[in-house]
């Protein structure tokens, strides 16, 4: 078997992906969770490019490019993220964009701006001496995103997200809705008292609350056709369902949807990706040559690249913030109980007498081995933890979380 494999990922991080064994697209498409897809490279073992993004009048369009590597691999090697191509916008007519702006991880930006309705556009790469070429073609029109909105039917049951959309004129019957989860948690304990195990000391930040809150985040992708439809209408399109457990409707969620119309030969082609994760592994499962995206080596054929790139018009966009305080628990009277993740958490003092007698040094390195953190509560005049908790209870990073605030983020929240 050929040691170098790759992976797709449909989402960027699936609710029940067990591992991530490589990054190669950072955003495909299914209409659930599917971590990986793993395919056998060509016999030659050459590398396998990867390329993910629009072209999108008036905007920085934005590109991730990446290439295979062997699954031997624990965690995503640097060299995987191609970070020295030259990326440009050509067009029928002889149009050529301003060059790409490298972002670093094997993301890139163009400045796109008016695109002509009668001219055929594509993305243009040149990377270790071959040039890559999308297939040209016209602007794609996407109509608007009509309603969006969620529904609990009971309470304490999960939550479905939908959304509806129509075109009139009947350009748009291909869709593809990529949506961004955006969720802020709280830590059951906020503190200011800090113990470092390596000095041994305690710091004391008054009303810093450095961890107790942070943010997560998970993107995913879904297809839509109005092909088979009477009407080229689609009517509360579900875009994903939540189990009434987890950590997401905290504090305050967020989601963000974009719709983007697609030719129904990307639509066919993401399809083909699809099954293919469904089928990760099979006997008969087709291989990377088999699949057939609009990306081209033209300097080379026998070179492989995937992906589908087109350029589009515009995009609809529509965004959705949740607060916890609508979804109360008719079975807890009080109101700062409700249905949400819940955190155990019980602080332990120096109660014991075996502990006390160890001294400070000796009691803060045990409870620290022990993943518990210092509460806040301080004992003067040494500074020292008056009570500890676990970790996940006084640190939202423990969650998973970061301190990476989304831009749009309400300034009245956090």
């Amino acid at each position: 078997m050929n040691p170098h494999l790759v992976v797709f990922l449909i989402s960027r991080q699936c609710m029940n992906a067990k591992g991530l064994f490589g990054l190669l697209i950072l955003t495909l498409l299914t209409t659930a969770c599917v971590s990986e897809y793993n395919p056998v490279l060509p016999s030659d073992d050459t590398k396998v490019l990867f390329v993910d993004g629009s072209i999108i009048a008036d905007t920085a369009s934005t590109f991730h490019i990446t290439q295979s590597f062997s699954l031997n691999e624990n965690t995503v090697p640097d060299e995987s993220f191609v970070n020295n191509a030259n990326l440009i916008i050509i067009g029928n007519n002889g149009y050529k964009s301003a060059p790409a702006i490298n972002k670093g991880k094997g993301t890139y930006q163009i400045e796109v701006g008016n695109l002509d309705d009668d001219v055929e556009y594509g993305l243009q790469i040149e990377y270790d001496g071959d040039t890559y070429q999308s297939a040209l073609s016209k602007p794609l029109y996407t109509p608007e995103i009509d309603t969006f909105y969620w529904v609990q039917l009971e309470p304490l049951a999960g939550v479905s997200f939908y959304l509806s959309t129509h075109d009139d004129t009947d350009r748009a019957k291909f869709f593809l809705w990529n949506y961004t989860e955006d969720w802020e948690i709280a830590v059951y304990y906020p503190t200011s008292t800090f113990y470092d195990p390596e000095t041994n000391e305690v710091t004391y930040i008054p009303s810093s609350n450095l961890y107790f809150y942070g943010w997560k985040k998970n993107e995913a992708s879904v297809l839509g056709s109005t092909e088979s439809l009477h009407e080229n209408k689609i009517i509360d399109q579900l875009l994903y369902y939540l189990e009434p457990e987890g950590d997401r409707f905290m504090t305050l969620y967020c989601v963000t949807v974009t719709q983007k119309t697609i030719s129904q030969g990307a639509y066919e082609y993401y399809q083909q990706v699809k099954k293919q994760n469904e089928e990760m592994g099979g006997l008969f499962t087709p291989q990377p040559s088999e699949l057939d995206g609009n990306i081209k080596c033209v300097t080379n054929p026998s070179k492989k690249a995937l992906g589908y790139v087109e350029p589009l018009k515009n995009i609809s966009l529509k965004r959705m913030f949740v607060r916890a305080e609508v979804f109360p628990n008719p079975l807890i009277w009080s109101h700062e109980q409700r249905w949400q993740y819940e955190q155990y958490c019980e602080d332990h003092a120096y109660d014991n007498d075996y502990l006390q007698a160890l001294g400070f040094s000796y009691r803060s390195l045990y409870y620290h081995s022990l993943k518990y953190r210092p509460t806040g509560a301080i004992f003067e005049p040494y500074l020292a933890p008056g009570s500890w908790a676990p970790a996940i209870c006084t640190d939202c990073r423990e969650y998973g979380a970061t301190k990476n605030r989304p831009d749009f983020w309400p300034n009245d929240h956090y």
